[in-house]
């Protein structure tokens, strides 16, 4: 066999590939018909990546963000098993709520709820508290749990100061429907058991301990406008607010007089 044939023979031995339809200039159907798939699957995606983003944000407005984002985070989190932590507790309640759902109609009420929450719930995200309960007129929040603050009796302060101020504008635009309240605040430091309570089918976040019980009685004890703490908090926050002395407060389910602080202001140096 001579050397041509052996070439020839050489050659035609050879397989020859189908040419990949992503190749340069292959403007055959193949090709067009791989885009239109890839297009489609990244239609696809888009779609529900879309869907999931909107799912969160659904799940974000019925439960705190934080803890819709640490379920999402991390699947251990859906246990949310209790575990004991230093945090600031604040309490949040409308003085004459009670005479005002009297004879104010059904709609009122929940106008004027829907608003005070709206109102209120905004300023306690921005300062990284987590809303652990709206019962009525009453908040219930948490700060340095399940999102840890080294600072948080100074964020729990600053956004009571915050919500007294934009209350005042609240209270303008009910004045002139005739509805008279006004917000009394309790805030309190100390150790709880956080986790969640409940049974399978119905679990909800929340702390126990003393602390919760303490913040929620200097609530109860507090004046339309005041914000009731004790020495505790205030020594953790001194430096940035002014506050006085209310004396000793005998409160239910404490078998000790508690010494109460009245915060008035941020100081001019922190309000800066």
């Amino acid at each position: 066999m001579n050397s041509t044939a052996c070439a020839a023979y050489s050659l035609d031995a050879i397989p020859v590939r189908n040419p990949s339809p992503w190749s340069e200039g292959n403007s055959s159907p193949a090709r067009e018909d791989a885009w239109e798939r890839l297009a489609h699957a990244l239609r696809d995606k888009i779609a529900v990546q879309m869907n999931e983003i909107a799912r969160i944000s659904r799940l974000k407005r019925f439960i705190a963000p934080q803890i819709a984002d640490t379920i999402l985070n991390d699947e251990d989190a859906l246990l949310f098993g209790s575990h004991r932590r230093e945090i600031t507790v604040v309490f949040l309640d409308l003085r004459g709520f009670t005479a005002f759902t009297e004879r104010a109609e059904p709609e009122e009420v929940l106008d004027l709820l829907k608003g005070y929450h709206a109102a209120v719930g905004s300023l306690i995200v921005d300062s990284g508290g987590t809303i652990v309960r709206f019962a009525g007129d009453g908040i219930m929040v948490l700060f340095n749990d399940p999102v840890p603050y080294d600072d948080h009796a100074e964020r729990a302060v600053t956004m009571t100061l915050r919500t007294r101020e934009r209350m005042r504008e609240l209270r303008a635009e009910w004045s002139k429907k005739g509805w008279e309240l006004d917000l009394g605040v309790g805030v309190a430091t100390g150790y709880a058991a956080v986790g969640n309570i409940g049974f399978a089918g119905r679990l909800e976040y929340t702390a126990v301990g003393s602390v919760t019980n303490l913040a929620s009685r200097l609530c109860d004890a507090a004046q339309g406008g005041q914000i009731l703490t004790t020495q505790k908090t205030l020594s953790r926050v001194e430096q940035i607010v002014e506050a006085e002395a209310v004396g000793e407060l005998h409160l239910k389910g404490f078998s000790r007089p508690i010494s109460a602080y009245n915060i008035k202001q941020l100081r001019k140096a922190a309000a800066a």
